[in-house]
C-alpha cells in the first residue's frame, strides 16, 4: 500500500504479448516427451516456439523428438551436461522475449501460457511460476505429494504477496530473456538450479509472481 491506496496491478494485453520460447530438456524421457510436446504445442499463445534439447539420452527422446521437428518445432542434441547445461543449451538458440522451461513429463493447459506472461507488463517482475499439480497420483506415495503441491498452491501465493518466493519451479516456469542475458544462464554445478535462479532473481532485487490460475501437471516419483 502506499498513502493507503493498493498498487494497480499492471498486464499485458493481447496485442502487447511478446514473442515466447519454451525450452525442454530431456534426458531418457522416451516415454513422456511425446505427451509434453504435443500438450505446450495446443497453447493459445499467439506467438511462441519450442525448443527441446536432448541431453545425451541412451534411450528413444531424440528420436521420438524429432519427429515433431518442424513450423515453431526446433530439435537439438548435446552431450550429456545435466538439466543446467540443457537449459543454458536452449537459452542460447532462444528467440524469445520470455523464456518458459519445462520438464520433459510435464503437462500444461491450453491457457497457462499467456495467463503467466501477462505479469511481465511489471518490469520488476523477472519470473512467474504455475500452479503445479500432481498429474493423476496413484499410489499412497503420489497421493502424499498432491496434498502436498495443493497446501504449496496456498503458500506460495501467500509468499508472493510478501515477495519472497524462493523457487521457481522447474517443472513449468517462465522468465525474461534479459534477466540470462545480464545475469548469465543457470549454475549448471546445482543440483537444485530453479531454487538457485529464484534466489538470485531476488538477490538482484527483482521479484517473482505467481499466476494461481495457469495449472501445470507434473508426473511424481511412484517410489
Amino acid at each position: 500500500f502506499i498513502a493507503g491506496i493498493k498498487k494497480e496491478r499492471l498486464f499485458y494485453t493481447d496485442k502487447e504479448l511478446p514473442r515466447v520460447s519454451v525450452i525442454i530438456p530431456a534426458y531418457n524421457e522416451e516415454e513422456t516427451i511425446a505427451k509434453t510436446i504435443r500438450s505446450i504445442s495446443k497453447s493459445d499463445y499467439p506467438d511462441f516456439e519450442i525448443i527441446v534439447v536432448d541431453d545425451g539420452s541412451t534411450d528413444r527422446t531424440f528420436e521420438i523428438a524429432r519427429k515433431f521437428e518442424g513450423g515453431r518445432i526446433r530439435v537439438f542434441h548435446k552431450k550429456n551436461g545435466g538439466k543446467g547445461s540443457a537449459l543454458n543449451f536452449g537459452i542460447k538458440k532462444a528467440r524469445g522475449k520470455i523464456i518458459f522451461t519445462m520438464d520433459a513429463d510435464t503437462i500444461v493447459d491450453g491457457k497457462s501460457m499467456k495467463k503467466m506472461v501477462r505479469f511481465f507488463k511489471d518490469e520488476q517482475i523477472m519470473s512467474v511460476s504455475p500452479a503445479i499439480i500432481i498429474d493423476k497420483p496413484k499410489n499412497i506415495l503420489q497421493r502424499v505429494q498432491y496434498i502436498e503441491y495443493l497446501l504449496g498452491l496456498f503458500l506460495r501465493k501467500a509468499f508472493a504477496s510478501l515477495k519472497s518466493i524462493f523457487i521457481t519451479p522447474g517443472a513449468f516456469s517462465a522468465y525474461r530473456k534479459s534477466f540470462f542475458d545480464r545475469y548469465g544462464g543457470y549454475d549448471e554445478g546445482n543440483v537444485t538450479e530453479d531454487l538457485e535462479m529464484a534466489l538470485r532473481i531476488q538477490s538482484k532485487g527483482y521479484y517473482t509472481e505467481m499466476c494461481p490460475d495457469a495449472p501445470a501437471y507434473t508426473t511424481a516419483p511412484a517410489t
